[in-house]
């Protein structure tokens, strides 16, 4: 059976972009610059097209990150992807982006603990552990005051976050060895996206859902809603 070519979008965190991936990363285009997420993804189509070979009818399966992240960038993701799948109506596998966070170490033998800032002193959580390329989920996905975190954390973990300098004193102090850091700056990226789509497709894992009906995690209200009162849905 020939692999599957995954389409996969990143618009959750610091930078977005998308990435090919069949067996391995074929293309990946980065973009810093979430106002123009939408306008440079569509365009470097023609680029992928020419330079790759390939078309949007090729591709087997889109991935996303579904957040929680930017708000505002989780919405131009969504809006990117109903518009391909608009095009050529594909299976999409959503992905957290705490789970591509711990997609940076692979099979890590360790607690895995991804972090994401959810601001106004808050962050957003989750835990894993690799087991054969399976992402175990010790933790499912939510928001809690930064405060509280260490409530969470009973074991030895590696601590995963774009904005990990941002608490490192805090968890230092707060967690002692229980706290693990990196060997390297983890981040979230459209590769990383499509790999841990991949990972799970190839090992059966994979939670297939309809561009149309697919929502992103926020697990807070955003700041719009909070002062509106209102919950704004899709």
């Amino acid at each position: 059976m020939e692999s599957p070519l995954v389409l996969a979008i990143e618009t959750s965190g610091k930078t977005g972009g998308i990435a090919l991936f069949k067996e391995t990363l074929l293309a990946e285009i980065s973009l810093l610059s979430k106002e123009s997420y939408s306008t440079i993804i569509f365009k470097s189509f023609p680029f992928l097209e020419k330079n790759l070979k390939f078309s949007l009818e090729d591709v087997d399966y889109y991935a996303i990150d579904v957040g929680p992240g930017s708000f505002t960038g989780l919405r131009i993701g969504l809006s990117i992807l109903k518009g391909f799948n608009l095009v050529f109506p594909k299976p999409v596998i959503p992905v957290s982006s705490l789970e591509v966070l711990a997609t940076n170490f692979v099979n890590y033998p360790g607690n895995i603990v991804s972090l994401v800032d959810a601001y106004s002193k808050e962050i957003f959580l989750a835990s894993y552990k690799w087991e054969n390329f399976y992402l175990k989920s010790i933790i499912s996905p939510l928001c809690i005051p930064l405060k509280d975190l260490p409530l969470y954390v009973n074991t030895p973990s590696l601590f995963l976050s774009e904005t990990l300098e941002k608490w490192k004193d805090f968890l230092k102090e707060n967690l002692k060895s229980l706290f693990l850091e990196p060997p390297f700056s983890p981040h979230l990226s459209a590769s990383l996206v499509a790999k841990l789509a991949y990972i799970k497709l190839k090992y059966g894992v994979a939670e297939l859902k309809d561009a149309e009906t697919l929502l992103p995690l926020y697990l807070k209200p955003s700041e719009a809603e909070r002062k509106s009162g209102l919950k704004i849905t899709w």
